[in-house]
C-alpha cells in the first residue's frame, strides 16, 4: 500500500490551521514509501504553544494526535531520515513539513562534524602539509 502525502502548499490542497492532517501509523506508512525529496506537512498553527494543554487552542485527542506526530518527525530526523522544516504563513501560523532525506546523508552529516586530529607541532626542519576538507 503506498501512501503519497502531497505537501499541501499547492493551490489544489489547501490546509486550515490548526489541522492535523494525518496520525502516527500514516506518517511512518509515508515514510517507508517516500522518495528522497517528498514532504509531508504535518501541522499547520504555532507547534510549540498549540500542543501546550494550557493554550486551549486544540482538544485533548487533537493535541495527543499532534503531540505523537511531531514526536515521530523528530525521532525520524535525529536518525537522518528527515529534514524538519516550517515555512513561516503569519503572525503565529507556520506549515511544519517533513522532508524525506537522501539515503546515507546522516552519515555524511556525521563524517563532517566529526572531530579533527589536531595537527603535530611544526618542527623547523620538517615542512608540513594540512589537508584541505571539501565541502559538501
Amino acid at each position: 500500500m503506498r501512501h503519497r502525502l502531497v505537501a499541501p502548499t499547492t493551490p489544489l490542497l489547501p490546509i486550515s490551521r490548526f489541522a492535523v492532517p494525518f496520525d502516527e501509523n500514516t506518517f511512518v506508512d509515508w515514510l517507508i514509501d517516500a522518495e528522497p525529496g517528498d514532504r509531508a506537512v504535518y501541522y499547520r498553527g504555532h507547534l510549540g504553544f498549540d500542543r501546550m494543554p494550557s493554550a486551549n487552542v486544540l482538544d485533548r485527542p487533537t493535541r495527543a494526535n499532534l503531540h505523537a506526530v511531531a514526536t515521530r518527525v523528530m525521532v525520524a530526523a535525529g536518525q537522518g531520515l528527515v529534514i524538519p522544516v516550517q515555512k513561516r504563513l503569519g503572525t503565529e501560523d507556520y506549515l511544519y513539513l517533513a522532508v524525506k532525506s537522501r539515503p546515507g546523508r546522516m552519515d555524511q552529516c556525521r563524517s563532517a562534524a566529526a572531530p579533527r586530529p589536531s595537527p603535530t607541532p611544526l618542527v623547523a626542519s620538517e615542512p608540513q602539509t594540512f589537508p584541505t576538507p571539501l565541502a559538501a
